[in-house]
């Protein structure tokens, strides 16, 4: 049985944050203050299509230019996948989360 970490409350009446987010009503305050973390629309369209331009402009003779537009692109690419993977890590931690009922603290 999970009880409430809180050295002031202590109560037993603990619930999954994602069980108990569902559960309430669609019109309750609760329902934006408890909701999962948002997940980025993550699009790596844009540093391909730069990696493409960058090797056209590498094909076309502008060595150090194509080479910076790959690299710019390949950069991007990166922090596209961290954000990705901050968002997935943060949205996984709500899932693991609880409530308690009695203080409404979360751990």
């Amino acid at each position: 049985m999970i009880a409430c970490p809180s050295p002031k409350c202590s109560s037993p009446n603990v619930a999954d944050l994602p069980h108990y987010w569902r559960s309430l009503p669609s019109d309750s305050p609760l329902k934006v203050d408890y909701a999962p973390p948002s997940k980025p629309k993550v699009s790596y369209w844009a540093a391909l299509a730069a990696i493409a331009v960058g090797v056209v402009v590498l094909a076309e003779g502008a060595i150090l230019l194509g080479l910076l537009i790959v690299l710019g692109g390949a950069g991007w690419g990166g922090l596209v996948f961290k954000a990705s993977q901050w968002a997935e890590e943060q949205h996984a931690a709500w899932a693991r989360s609880h409530v308690c009922l009695a203080c409404t603290g979360r751990f």
